[in-house]
């Protein structure tokens, strides 16, 4: 990637865009390209956080749901969950939803694991924008396995996306407020 996809939305003397994570394993899952998870690695280990792609595993096919012709988030979460790493980001380009809600660009669970769909986050884009916005959802479902919930913030990373205007609209890094979320967290 050519140019660096950061905000500096963090408290001056913070390094723009930090995720306060110390290692992470990226698992894609079958079919995804390896140079956009090599890529992605790239824009996050700018960002401090020491990230390495992982061979690609099988989609379950229990989490298929063919009437909807979309995979369960849920299913994938829980196999990257038990990946071993203590932060670990899934990526597919599948098609996700999860319990009542039509699609997800991306599912978290407290304490380290993540996945990341970039079925939908590719409508309208060409490459720099596509992969803004995948760098936008990776960072925002990671805030989530920090404990960050959405923000009100409209340019916050961690704004809740409905659509993809919104991905479009927030930033790739957390608001001071959410910044001041993970520091209290960390002191915990």
């Amino acid at each position: 990637m050519s140019r660096r996809l950061s905000d500096t939305r963090v408290r001056p003397g913070e390094q723009a865009g930090r995720v306060p994570i110390d290692e992470l394993v990226i698992v894609p899952f079958e079919g995804f390209p390896a140079q956009i998870a090599q890529a992605l690695a790239e824009e996050l280990a700018a960002r401090g956080i020491s990230t390495r792609v992982d061979a690609p595993v099988p989609l379950p096919d229990a989490a298929y749901t063919p009437t909807r012709g979309q995979y369960r988030g849920e299913p994938l979460l829980a196999l990257v969950s038990g990946h071993g790493a203590r932060h670990v980001l899934g990526i597919t380009h599948r098609d996700l939803f999860a319990r009542d809600l039509n699609f997800i660009f991306g599912i978290a669970s407290p304490g380290g694991a993540c996945v990341v769909s970039t079925a939908r986050l590719v409508i309208g884009a060409d490459d720099e924008l596509f992969r803004a916005r995948l760098l936008k959802e990776a960072v925002h479902e990671l805030g989530h396995t920090l404990g960050l919930e959405h923000c009100t913030d409209p340019g916050c990373v961690m704004y809740f996306s409905n659509r993809l205007a919104d991905t479009d609209r927030k930033g790739d890094a957390y608001c001071e407020r959410c910044v001041a979320r993970l520091h209290a967290k960390q002191r915990r």
